[in-house]
């Protein structure tokens, strides 16, 4: 390093020094904008305390459960803010129960044991990982196999086979 450089890089470190000093002893301070009573009330609907304090407790237990525990399950009903529940539309009654539509789109063997990929759920988008064991929608898995899964409900046994490639395009 020359000693040009180093002498630049010496002041640098003593002017950040003395901008930190002159910032802890003269902290600045921000004026926020005052915002007139009726607009305030405007800005947000109000939410009730109540939903509010439920709201917290389950981001708290949100903040405290690791993300990528390979033992995590899955909400049981997905979570919806407060402010939007409102906007939510009850679902209608089905006259018959429908059998929901599942299809398999892989399987895969690794270290951890078997996966399947299935669509499952209409609100996602694309294929979901399940492993034995899984509850796939009304089923839960009960075997995977190189082309094929079994599933069992209350309904009975389910097959879900892979499609064969020949039937694909390439």
């Amino acid at each position: 390093m020359t000693r040009r450089r180093a002498r630049t890089l010496l002041r640098t470190a003593a002017g950040i020094a003395v901008a930190a000093v002159v910032l802890q002893a003269f902290p600045l301070s921000v004026r926020l904008p005052s915002v007139p009573a009726d607009e305030a009330a405007t800005a947000a609907p109000a939410i009730d305390p109540s939903a509010q304090a439920a709201a917290l407790l389950t981001y708290e237990g949100i903040a405290r459960t690791d993300p990528f525990d390979r033992n995590r399950q899955p909400p049981a009903e997905r979570y919806v803010p407060p402010a939007l529940q409102a906007a939510q539309q009850p679902a209608r009654p089905t006259n018959a129960p429908v059998a929901p539509r599942l299809q398999l789109f892989g399987v895969a063997t690794g270290p951890s044991g078997a996966v399947a990929l299935i669509d499952a759920n209409p609100s996602i988008p694309g294929a979901e990982i399940y492993r034995i064991g899984d509850r796939v929608s009304v089923y839960e898995l009960e075997s995977i196999s190189d082309t094929m899964v079994v599933l069992r409900g209350s309904s009975g046994v389910r097959r879900l086979r892979l499609q064969s490639l020949s039937g694909r395009s390439q």
